[in-house]
């Protein structure tokens, strides 16, 4: 007999999560709050773990040809000189496969293409959710008062999830992790390798994407807030705030149109959650363990999230069980990446002290360029499970 699921969001681990499932044989229906497909968005790079991830879904080879591999690259200080130089054939040796940065809405345009349109369910915004146990379903109550059943219900629906205190009521909610960040896609100027530049109390990152665009992306330390609803006024703030900042950062600020632009100030756990499955219910993604941005594994641990979770009930008879199953694996995990992201922006963008920042720069310079690599090793090396077929 086929059984339910329902996932609530159709963002990168929901719509991930939904594929791995459906390859396991679930009836997939997935609750989107949006009333279209987003077309609009910024990029995103996934690692070694993310790819294999999506593979072990299924969706791998529709999913790659929306990216483009990164180039060598490297991290600056901001007068531009080389902290150190990464090199994409190193890390493809020590990784497995090079890393591939794609545009938001068109990787989820590629999942959504292999999931199928028709199980999506656009303008539909989950209240709560029951998360029912051994006998009974699980049931979502939608707005307007309607309800919807199923066999198993994941929630993906971001780090301000409405269905997350139905799993984990003690949990610590997302907090503000003092930083603002700006983030674009543009037609190229003719960027190909991949940079990063950390200074007092910010970051730059520049990155060519597919199709001739480039993605770039800033924080800045400083109260909550800031960001407005006027685009200009955003962007403004961006080329104050980066206006001292070596080539190409004025003049990639420069050829942004404004309404490319967004600035949203960034939210995290400040500790791991207590629990990422309840009766029939589970957490995937930024609902369970939303992150700074700092080690790249936000989008990256849903994916995991999401093979992981297929597996587990799919290899049992009992969701309950499996489930539960999937939490002993995936909290450690997670738990691991969500410190040392906080870790990773202490030390990066949000290290303002002048004396404290060169003594960093040094200690980079010092570091062989495989020492990073093998920072990265820490999360890139995560093999997925297999998942039965149909």
């Amino acid at each position: 007999m086929t059984r339910s699921a329902i996932v609530v969001g159709a963002g990168i681990a929901g719509l991930t999560t939904a594929n791995a499932l459906l390859r396991c044989g679930w009836d997939v229906q997935v609750l989107e709050l949006s009333p279209e497909p987003r077309t609009t968005g910024a990029g995103i790079v996934l690692m070694a773990n993310a790819l294999r991830g999506l593979d072990a879904a299924g969706v791998g080879g529709t999913v790659r040809p929306a990216g483009r591999p990164i180039s060598p690259g490297m991290l600056r200080d901001g007068s531009g000189r080389t902290l150190v130089h990464l090199s994409a054939e190193r890390i493809a040796a020590r990784l497995g496969t090079i890393a591939i940065a794609f545009h938001r809405p068109r990787l989820q345009a590629a999942l959504l293409e292999a999931l199928g349109d028709a199980r999506v369910t656009y303008g539909a915004e989950a209240l709560a959710v029951e998360p029912g146990d051994t006998a009974r379903p699980a049931t979502v109550t939608l707005e307007g008062g309607s309800t919807l059943s199923a066999d198993l219900v994941v929630a993906a629906d971001g780090v301000r999830s409405n269905l997350r205190a139905a799993v984990a009521p003690d949990a610590t909610e997302p907090v503000y992790v003092g930083s603002t960040t700006w983030l674009a896609v543009l037609d190229n100027p003719g960027i190909t390798e991949m940079s990063q530049t950390w200074g007092p109390g910010g970051e730059f990152g520049l990155i060519a994407l597919a199709d001739g665009q480039l993605y770039w992306y800033a924080t800045q330390v400083g109260p909550p807030g800031r960001p407005t609803g006027d685009p200009v006024a955003n962007l403004d703030a961006a080329r104050a705030a980066f206006a001292g900042w070596h080539d190409p950062i004025p003049q990639v600020l420069a050829a942004t149109p404004p309404e490319r632009l967004l600035q949203l100030d960034l939210y995290g756990f400040p500790k791991p959650i207590p629990h990422m499955a309840r009766g029939r219910v589970a957490l995937v993604g930024d609902a369970a363990h939303a992150m700074p941005p700092n080690v790249g594994q936000g989008g990256g641990q849903g994916i995991e999230d999401a093979v992981v979770l297929a597996a587990s009930v799919s290899g049992t008879g009992s969701v309950v069980e499996g489930l539960a199953a999937y939490d002993r694996v995936r909290r450690p995990r997670t738990a691991g990446v969500l410190r040392s992201a906080w870790a990773s922006a202490r030390f990066g963008e949000q290290l303002a002290n002048p004396a404290l920042v060169g003594m960093r720069n040094g200690l980079l310079r010092a570091l062989p360029s495989g020492a990073m690599i093998g920072a990265m090793e820490r999360f890139a090396q995560w093999a997925p499970p297999v998942l039965p077929a149909r």
